[in-house]
């Protein structure tokens, strides 16, 4: 008894962990690989704003929190780093690499009493040049326009940058299945015998009718003449029997090697090339 008291309470203990072991799970399985990572947003670096003439000292800072936050819509990631203005394509690559950043937004106003002028630019972050300038000016203005320009000016600026982005991204191009590849010979050249004996049955067709009028001509009566001695006038007849036979008979042979001319060019143009195709099985030819 005592021997038996060990073996059942290490079954008891094991049985709870088998139960775990079996228990399913009531939360859905996840597929690790199914799921796709979405695409990297735009980076834009907001370089700090080149302000001239005498305005406020914090209108810098709220000139650059104007385009920063008008730029950070559609899915545009914006950064601002740096406390010095770029002027030059050296300087603005340098920050872009810093910032790890594809695209630079530089802004300039400009102030004169009361006549401001806004420019907002984007630059190549790879390379640091200048794309696209967006600039707009008033005149008997105050702050107030001034914010409204810098804002839309940086909407421009926005819809640039994403437009250049849509362009970067690669497009798909449907697959093209392979189909087979057929190669037909040039059709035959048109032969030289039908326009030949075309012209030949025209000319041997006009030789044969004046060959029969000529014939139909002959002792026809073409009139009377005077005669010089007085009395009855003389009788005049047609003698076109010789001229009308050779006329028809070189009308009737021309006429005859037309039509034969004609039908051995047609006969040679009838003549189909052999085509050969190349298939999934192999080549094919055909007549």
């Amino acid at each position: 008894m005592n021997r038996l008291m060990p073996s059942l309470a290490l079954m008891l203990a094991l049985a709870p962990i088998r139960a775990r072991a079996v228990e399913p799970s009531d939360a859905p399985a996840t597929d690790e690989t199914a799921t796709d990572e979405p695409s990297t947003p735009p980076r834009v670096l907001v370089l700090p704003v080149e302000i001239e003439g005498e305005l406020p000292p914090d209108t810098a800072a709220e000139v650059r929190a104007l385009v920063a936050e008008a730029l950070g819509d559609e899915g545009v990631e914006v950064v601002s780093t740096g406390d010095e203005p770029c002027t030059d394509a050296p300087c603005r690559r340098e920050a872009a690499a810093g910032a790890e950043a594809t695209w630079v937004v530089g802004t300039e106003v400009v102030g004169n009493e009361d006549e401001f002028t806004v420019v907002v630019t984007v630059f190549d972050g790879a390379s640091g040049e200048r794309l696209a300038p967006f600039e707009n000016a008033c005149s008997i203005c105050g702050l107030v326009e001034v914010r409204d320009m810098v804002r839309l000016e940086a909407i421009d600026a926005r819809a640039e940058i994403v437009r250049r982005e849509s362009l970067r991204v690669p497009t798909m191009r449907p697959e093209v299945q392979p189909g087979p590849i057929t190669s037909t010979a040039p059709p035959p050249p048109r032969s030289k015998l039908v326009p030949a004996g075309w012209a030949l049955v025209g000319a041997g067709a006009a030789a044969t009718v004046g060959g029969a009028v000529l014939l139909g001509l002959h002792h026809r009566s073409g009139g009377c003449l005077d005669n010089p001695r007085g009395g009855e006038c003389v009788p005049v007849r047609f003698t076109t029997a010789p001229a009308g036979g050779a006329v028809l008979g070189a009308g009737v042979l021309v006429l005859t090697g037309g039509i034969v001319m004609v039908v051995l060019g047609r006969r040679a143009e009838r003549k189909t090339p052999p085509r050969v195709s190349a298939t999934p099985g192999g080549l094919s030819l055909r007549f």
